[in-house]
């Protein structure tokens, strides 16, 4: 009997050590995002998750100290990463919370082609200081970056400042100011973006067809005289003419002063996933699972905003121009006419625009949702409501991992707090208090489209 008691005691020992052993051994679980709020003494919260720690949590924050900061160094705007676990659905409890020291003090240096006229235009020529609207940013000029400025606005005094300045490229440096504007301590003037960079690669075009045999209406995917792909547009014109009058009306003035003129042409195609795709030559893919899941106009009109900027920015061009070791190879064998594309991801990857569907670099995708939140401002839409989609997307897809941009989980918490912490910086909440949330338009189509499948 004594046996087999110490028989026992060992058998226990030895799985409440393997028990301990594997969970030392598991990878630890890592939020990272910019703090929303400080809900009390011992929490904090990236948009709605709250993360919780104690006497027993360690930070690494030493570096990080910041104006209005609040309890053991944190502060909201905070760009931290937290390892734990998740005790409960937005509930999180974190052993080590780290900052990016640098994030305060790194010279931020960008590039970006003008998507419209910067504000106080009449002022920058009188050499009075202001500040200039770039990138989805607010550039505080210095003296020299503002006579550089003043320099490139009026050398070409024959041409309209549209003709200026629209489309053209600025390449600033600075540094963040607590207030969410960029203290420029260098800007330069580039060209637009060359007429290439809004070409589909492997010379793809898109083009709008009917199936002979059926009727129905579809995109196909051509090369020169050949089909190389089919897919199915969602049928009900309603929905297809809302979203292209919506699309159209959302287009910078940048859109007309490209090298090579672009068509923006919004389809809506028949896919679940809750995506949207930019082509380079100014297509735009809307799918039915991403228009089922919009609550409101503004929530759209900043996902097409963000797609179209895509386009204007020539992304795919940079992407594999400057951010690449070597171009991606395309080989496009011809199929059979009558090919109907089964994943329209799959299809697209093939054809060299993985990250139209995946995403591109963070620092890519960040500057698509900072030029989205500035039109979707510009265009008179409430821009909180994208955040509210980012939440969405965060509560719809914390069980699972998918690549697909606008439904990840970890990439939807970074960008949602990211532009949650920019407006609060840089607009008071008033401000939007009387700002355009839905349409009856919207309403219209929502009602046309009826329920549809969404993964």
């Amino acid at each position: 009997m004594a046996v087999m008691k110490k028989c026992g005691l060992l058998g226990s020992s030895l799985v409440l050590l393997l028990s301990l052993t594997s969970r030392s051994l598991a990878a630890p679980i890592k939020v990272r995002g910019y703090i929303t709020s400080l809900p009390n003494q011992q929490s904090l919260a990236i948009l709605d998750d709250v993360i919780a720690f104690d006497a027993g949590t360690h930070f690494e924050l030493q570096s990080c100290a910041t104006t209005g900061q609040a309890q053991n160094g944190l502060a909201v705007g905070l760009l931290i990463e937290a390892e734990g676990t998740w005790t409960a659905p937005h509930h999180f409890t974190a052993q080590k919370i780290t900052c990016d020291p640098s994030q305060f003090t790194r010279e931020i240096s960008e590039s970006a082609y003008f998507q419209e006229e910067p504000i106080d235009t009449e002022k920058l020529t009188a050499g009075t200081p202001t500040q200039l609207k770039a990138d989805g940013e607010l550039l505080v000029l210095a003296d020299a970056p503002q006579k550089l400025w003043t320099a490139r606005f009026t050398e070409t005094s024959a041409k309209s400042s549209d003709q200026r300045i629209l489309g053209s490229q600025i390449h600033y440096r600075g540094i963040r100011s607590t207030d969410g504007s960029i203290l420029a301590s260098g800007v330069e003037f580039g060209p637009p973006a060359p007429a290439d960079a809004y070409k589909n690669p492997g010379d793809i075009t898109i083009v709008p067809a009917t199936d002979s045999k059926t009727g129905t209406r579809l995109l196909e995917f051509r090369k020169g005289g050949k089909v190389h792909g089919r897919m199915k547009l969602f049928p009900v014109n309603e929905v297809q003419d809302y979203v292209k009058t919506l699309g159209l009306g959302l287009l910078p003035k940048a859109a007309d002063f490209t090298k090579r003129p672009v068509e923006f042409r919004f389809f809506v195609v028949e896919d679940p996933a809750i995506n949207a795709e930019a082509l380079p030559d100014g297509t735009i893919l809307v799918h039915t699972g991403l228009l089922g899941a919009m609550q409101n106009e503004a929530q759209l009109a900043f996902v097409l905003s963000h797609e179209i900027s895509h386009v204007l920015q020539a992304h795919h061009w940079h992407e594999v121009h400057d951010t690449r070791t070597k171009r991606v190879l395309i080989t496009i064998v011809a199929i059979a006419g009558s090919y109907y594309i089964g994943s329209l991801a799959s299809y697209l990857g093939g054809i060299g625009l993985a990250t139209v569907v995946n995403g591109y670099s963070r620092r890519i995708e960040n500057q698509a949702d900072r030029l989205g939140l500035q039109n979707t401002i510009d265009h008179g839409y409430d821009p909180r409501s994208a955040v509210g989609f980012f939440r969405t997307m965060v509560e719809r897809y914390r069980q699972r991992s998918t690549s697909t941009i606008w439904s990840n989980h970890d990439s939807s918490l970074m960008r949602g707090s990211f532009l949650t912490v920019q407006l609060a910086r840089q607009y008071p909440q008033e401000r939007f208090a009387g700002a355009k949330l839905s349409t009856p338009a919207f309403e219209a189509m929502k009602d046309a489209m009826g329920p549809v499948k969404i993964e």
